[in-house]
């Protein structure tokens, strides 16, 4: 009867044995099966971060590039001078069309920042043209917005358009601008025949180099 018993105890130690296997089995198979699946959303969370940065980063570089592109007309005009003349160069492909800004200083000094516009020409392909300051200004006095005397013209820059109709403004200091469309129709009639100002001291030459940036 005692050994009938200790069999029976055997047994049901044994069966609980194989359960309790069974149990710690499925145990570790639920955590492996947790820890797949945590590593697989951190590796999938990775790739679509690395997805987003690379296309962040295509997408600065195209708008860069657009930028460039945008650009690459407006950069090959350039201006200089001094007390005496001033250059417009357009070194780019296409022609350009251009005017000088200038301020009155006794209405800058009232606050008063009105703009007056010289125009300057259509210059052609790979060509310059030069200006002296006392034609620049006798225009300005001629076609100011303002009425009445001026003591003085303060030489603001060059505004121009590209082959995009973009306008821009190469300030005397030679920065480069994007700025809004073109400027008063009065420019417009300054214009005429033949493309340059209408003075004759307004002189055009052509470039030894063109399609380059000043």
């Amino acid at each position: 009867m005692a050994v009938t018993n200790r069999i029976r105890g055997s047994g049901r130690i044994a069966r609980l044995r194989r359960w309790y296997q069974r149990s710690d089995w499925a145990r570790h198979t639920a955590v492996l099966a947790a820890v797949v699946a945590a590593v697989s959303l951190a590796i999938t969370a990775w790739g679509t971060y690395k997805s987003a940065q690379v296309a962040d980063d295509q997408l600065a570089q195209s708008k860069e590039d657009a930028e460039k592109d945008e650009r690459s007309q407006a950069a090959r005009l350039s201006m200089w001078g001094n007390i005496k003349v001033s250059v417009v160069a357009n070194r780019s492909l296409d022609p350009v069309w251009a005017a000088f800004f200038l301020n009155d200083k006794q209405r800058r000094e009232k606050h008063d920042n009105s703009v007056t516009y010289v125009f300057v020409g259509v210059l052609p392909p790979c060509t310059a043209v030069s200006v002296p300051k006392a034609v620049t200004f006798a225009q300005a006095t001629s076609f100011a917005a303002s009425p009445g005397p001026h003591t003085g013209w303060i030489f603001q820059g060059l505004h121009f358009m590209d082959n995009n109709g973009q306008a821009w403004v190469r300030w005397n200091g030679g920065e480069l601008t994007k700025t809004a469309g073109p400027p008063s129709k009065k420019v417009i009639l300054q214009q005429k025949e033949g493309g340059l100002m209408a003075d004759d001291r307004a002189k055009l030459s052509h470039l030894s180099e063109c399609g380059k940036s000043d």
